[in-house]
């Protein structure tokens, strides 16, 4: 016969198990709900990234502000001992970034050689048009000045020949004619070395021009479209950051993982953080519209009695462990 306090104890087992059970499964099904704050830590960093540990944590910090200035909560914490593990990953997608920048870096060096001929090839063609205009001017002054001259010396001829002073006079412009004639020349033979000078530049610029379309065709062949976001994944404890091109762009690759670690989704929007495409950002970004609208389902703006509890027991296992 069973008694009535084995009976209450029975049911007390009972119900502290489903209790404890349900208490379980609501703890699993909702830990990865905006687990706030969010302790990481930062692994290994391949030595191909060629940046310090104490950079990473640079870049992690920058990467919380992303969030956190926008907010207004402490979402992120950075703890030497904590689970999620940020590491840097180097494959053939960093390699892929690397031969890219070396391939923009030649192109922007054909560019400055274009510029630089583009410049000196303009102050060349105003030297030139401004020696043309002086060589025109004098030319046109000489051979007034000839005609003058042989119609002075024809007269005088026709007279049997020119007074003594007169003849003295008239070799003296003869000499001033001479010489002027010399200077034409002269100034005529800079003008030819000048053309040959400008075509010898066009020709260069136009063979730094056709290298540097050519070059621009062969890399937007090879790097001008975009790709679903493949600089860095998160998964359950890690978040991995395969490639990047500029502090900027590790800075957003981590904020969009951070966000992903928070339970986000991906969101609508080219410029968003969370957007499923991630161009190389010339600027750390700011959070989207949408990003806010996806944080505030996923998170709120103050910290809910789920999310406490939570916080609680993460808190609470850290004391014992």
């Amino acid at each position: 016969m069973v008694s009535l306090y084995g009976m209450r104890t029975a049911y007390l087992i009972i119900f502290v198990t489903v209790l404890c059970g349900a208490g379980i499964y609501w703890y699993q099904s909702t830990v990865h709900i905006c687990p706030v704050p969010l302790l990481y830590t930062i692994g290994d960093i391949d030595p191909a990234f060629d940046i310090s540990r104490e950079q990473a944590v640079l870049y992690a910090a920058e990467a919380e502000a992303v969030w956190e200035k926008t907010v207004g909560r402490e979402l992120f914490q950075y703890e030497a001992t904590a689970a999620l593990t940020i590491r840097f990953v180097y494959d053939t997608r960093q390699e892929n970034t690397n031969f890219e920048a070396i391939q923009r870096a030649v192109l922007d060096e054909q560019r400055k050689q274009s510029e630089t001929v583009n410049e000196a090839l303009r102050r060349l063609r105003e030297e030139h048009e401004q020696l043309v205009a002086t060589y025109k001017e004098r030319k046109a002054t000489y051979e007034t000045k000839l005609r003058h001259y042989n119609d002075e010396v024809t007269t005088y001829n026709d007279r049997g020949g020119a007074p003594t002073d007169i003849f003295a006079k008239l070799q003296k412009e003869q000499t001033v004619l001479d010489d002027e004639a010399s200077a034409l020349e002269e100034l005529s033979g800079k003008l030819s070395l000048l053309a040959k000078s400008i075509n010898e530049l066009v020709d260069r610029g136009n063979k730094l021009v056709n290298a540097y379309n050519n070059g621009v065709l062969k890399y937007n062949r090879q790097f001008g479209f975009s790709y679903e976001f493949t600089q860095g994944d998160y998964q359950s404890d890690s978040i991995n950051i395969y490639k990047f091109s500029s502090a900027d762009e590790v800075v957003a690759v981590l904020a969009h993982e951070f966000g992903h670690a928070l339970g986000i989704g991906h969101v609508e929007g080219t410029s968003s953080l969370m957007y499923y495409l991630l161009e190389s950002p010339e600027a750390v970004p700011t959070l989207s519209a949408f990003d806010q609208q996806a944080y505030a389902e996923m998170c709120g703006y103050t910290e809910s009695f789920s999310q406490r509890m939570h916080r609680k027991i993460r808190e609470f296992a850290a004391l014992i462990t």
